[in-house]
């Protein structure tokens, strides 16, 4: 299988990545970054970089190299707060996210329709998401609203696309990198979840789909133990 991660050089991209490269199940993974990879990672022979400066503008010229791609593991954007101000979270969150989105399933899903495939568009949300978009919030309210956002977008995308394109959707909370130390840990207040747990269920997700389209925190952390001890 050839999955597409957007993301890579991030937390839960890199992650994905690994979980990919881990993976008999995984033949191929396309990451487009902005800059290279480290080199041990363009090293395996399983993994192709694709420098891609815009994320919200795909070229013809992309169609040719994603080809044959079943899946897109897509890591990119975060809180409001990493972002300079909210326009540029709103820019990196919703519209990059329904730009790659409406690219795979208008370009590359369609291919996949003589297989009896859709393609997956599995997304890295967040914890807390509001889908309704006008209901009162009381804490982290523009992050949850612009994830909220993205997720409305690409449902009503994977509605529009409905044979060839499918959304699944991650929320997970504090996430913890590898290796983290337990002081680390207590630092993180409130729900957690290891990043190799993420990175497990969004490749599991990528391969066999999954009987409901989006993943809370709690179900991340249960699905992903299960996954890691295979």
């Amino acid at each position: 299988m050839k999955v597409v991660i957007c993301g890579a050089s991030g937390l839960v991209g890199g992650e994905a990545l690994i979980q990919c490269l881990s993976n008999k199940a995984i033949t191929s993974v396309l990451a487009l970054t902005r800059r290279p990879l480290a080199t041990e990672l363009l090293a395996n022979s399983k993994v192709t970089n694709i420098l891609h400066e815009d994320f919200s503008h795909y070229p013809d010229s992309l169609i040719d190299q994603l080809a044959g791609s079943e899946a897109c593991l897509w890591a990119i954007g975060g809180m409001n707060a990493k972002f300079s101000d909210a326009a540029t979270a709103r820019t990196v969150n919703v519209e990059y996210t329904l730009a790659a989105a409406h690219f795979f399933a208008t370009a590359i899903a369609p291919a996949l329709s003589s297989t009896g495939k859709k393609f997956r568009f599995v997304y890295c949300s967040g914890w807390g998401t509001e889908n309704d978009l006008k209901k009162p919030l009381w804490w982290m309210q523009d992050s949850r609203r612009i994830k909220g956002e993205a997720e409305n977008g690409l449902f009503a995308l994977a509605k529009d696309n409905e044979g060839v394109f499918e959304v699944l959707v991650v929320r997970p909370a504090g996430i913890l990198p590898r290796g983290m130390t337990l002081t680390g840990m207590l630092l993180m207040l409130g729900p957690s979840v290891k990043v190799e747990a993420v990175g497990a269920v969004m490749v599991e997700m990528a391969i066999n789909g999954f009987e409901k389209r989006t993943l809370e925190n709690g179900e991340i952390v249960k699905r992903g133990k299960e996954l890691l001890l295979v």
